[in-house]
């Protein structure tokens, strides 16, 4: 990713629609996965009354991070020394240096590991060995959430900032989950609404040489209503109902 980027992400994470949708996604979906995760795999590792132990796998500037803080203790890994000096100022407590390919963890070490936007990246070579590196420090019964870009067609000018190798469709997660030995839980669009505009956009910008970041600040007019709409799409999209996505999210099981 452009360090400029990074700086971009820690100055609108907490506020952006489209962040405040994926955090209400994905706690919302630990808010409901999460007992059936410690029925399955948490006795021998601390009984009932043990908190949650997260992975933000990829953590970046630490937004996500911080909302997990709510739910357990999160554990945060990067591989950009910048990401993680903003994961730092934003208040993340345990932050490590390593690669999604080859995580510095112990094995099973984690009730939920949580990898939002980052198996796309070109850094991650391999994203079917990333897949069950991720695999490999979740518990038997944890949970695997991941966000991807959805659709080939749908790359642009924020793909180049963002250094963007790969879109996903659903057949493209259940063939990886496969390959893991990971079953699949819900295989989820998210992003609904603003896939056909993001289309003409993405269209108009492709081949060219716009250096345009989706990550920017809107009129609070526009921000405002766009972040409750995204909250809604986050409660359908946790129960699978959407058509269509910018975005594919995937809740993924390591048997137990």
């Amino acid at each position: 990713m452009e360090p400029a980027e990074y700086q971009r992400i820690f100055d609108h994470e907490g506020s952006h629609f489209w962040y405040r949708g994926l955090h209400a996604l994905v706690l919302g979906t630990l808010r409901r996965e999460l007992p059936a995760t410690r029925d399955a795999g948490r006795a021998a590792g601390g009984g009932s009354g043990a908190a949650y132990e997260f992975l933000d796998a990829g953590c970046g500037t630490g937004g996500l991070g911080v909302q997990l803080l709510r739910l357990g203790r999160v554990t945060g890994v990067d591989w950009s020394p910048l990401a993680l000096e903003l994961a730092g100022r934003r208040g993340l407590p345990r932050l490590l240096r390593g690669s999604v390919s080859a995580l510095p963890l112990a094995d099973a070490a984690f009730d939920a590991v949580i990898c939002c936007d980052v198996l796309y990246h070109r850094g991650v070579r391999d994203d079917a060995a990333a897949l069950a590196e991720l695999a490999r420090v979740c518990r038997p019964g944890g949970l695997i959430l991941l966000n991807l870009p959805a659709h080939a067609w749908m790359s642009g000018s924020h793909d180049r900032q963002v250094h963007t190798a790969r879109r996903y469709e659903r057949a493209d997660l259940r063939r990886l989950a496969a390959g893991a030995g990971l079953s699949v839980v819900r295989l989820a669009w998210f992003n609904c609404a603003l896939l056909p505009a993001a289309a003409l956009v993405r269209a108009a910008s492709r081949g060219g040489e716009d250096k345009a970041s989706d990550a920017r600040a809107l009129p609070a007019a526009l921000n405002a209503p766009l972040s409750a709409w995204m909250r809604l799409e986050a409660r359908a999209a946790s129960r699978g109902w959407l058509p269509w996505g910018l975005s594919v999210f995937a809740v993924l099981r390591k048997p137990g």
